[in-house]
């Protein structure tokens, strides 16, 4: 199971994402945002864009 919370501590926004069962084995990942990236992440999440990967032998494809 995979959690993810985002911590207001003072002026600092920490984003911890925590994978593995509740039990067992888990892997926490704790990210600092500033503020600008904070926002960049809550617009990507709003707004999402399908992946789409590279194709190096077609130049007319533009990422």
């Amino acid at each position: 199971m995979t959690e993810m919370e985002v911590v207001y501590i003072d002026n600092h926004v920490v984003l911890t994402i925590t994978t593995g069962s509740v039990r067992g084995a888990s892997t926490a990942t704790l990210i600092h945002l500033t503020p600008a990236q904070r926002q960049q992440l809550i617009k990507a999440l709003q707004h999402p864009k399908p992946y789409q990967p590279k194709d190096n032998n077609n130049p007319s494809i533009v990422i």
